[in-house]
């Protein structure tokens, strides 16, 4: 999972990106602590602005 969020932030730096959209599963605010998420990894490691779509 962080992988992901890694690979997917590092590509958006790499391609110039002004941001990213990204979409989420719609996890209550419980299952996203418990299970994690690739989205919110991704909030908090880019650099630039992202757009959370449902």
């Amino acid at each position: 999972m962080g992988d992901d969020a890694i690979a997917i932030v590092g590509l958006a730096e790499s391609l110039g990106c002004f941001g990213i959209c990204i979409g989420s599963h719609g996890l209550t605010a419980t299952e996203a602590v418990l299970l994690g998420s690739v989205t919110c990894k991704v909030l908090r490691l880019a650099r630039m602005p992202v757009l959370i779509v449902r």
